[in-house]
C-alpha cells in the first residue's frame, strides 16, 4: 500500500494555483497515460496525484518514474 501524508495547506495552494495556470495555458496532461508519457519524454514539471485513486496499483508507478528522471 502507498504511503499516505497530509500536504500542508500552503503548498497545495501552491499546486492548485500552478495546476490552474497549466490549465488556461493548455499544458495540463490529465490522467495515467498521458502523465507516464510526460515524465518518461522528460516534459513533466509537476505530477499532482490525487489521494482519492482506486485501485491505487494505478498511480503506484508515477513516484517512481518522477525519482528515476
Amino acid at each position: 500500500m502507498a504511503e499516505k501524508f497530509e500536504v500542508p495547506k500552503d503548498v497545495l495552494n501552491k499546486i492548485y494555483e500552478a495546476i490552474t495556470i497549466a490549465k488556461s495555458t493548455g499544458k495540463i496532461r490529465i490522467g495515467v497515460n498521458e502523465t507516464t508519457k510526460a515524465i518518461e519524454r522528460g516534459t513533466a514539471k509537476l505530477v499532482a496525484i490525487a489521494s482519492d485513486v482506486t485501485p491505487e496499483e494505478v498511480i503506484m508507478h508515477l513516484p517512481v518514474l518522477c525519482d528515476e528522471k
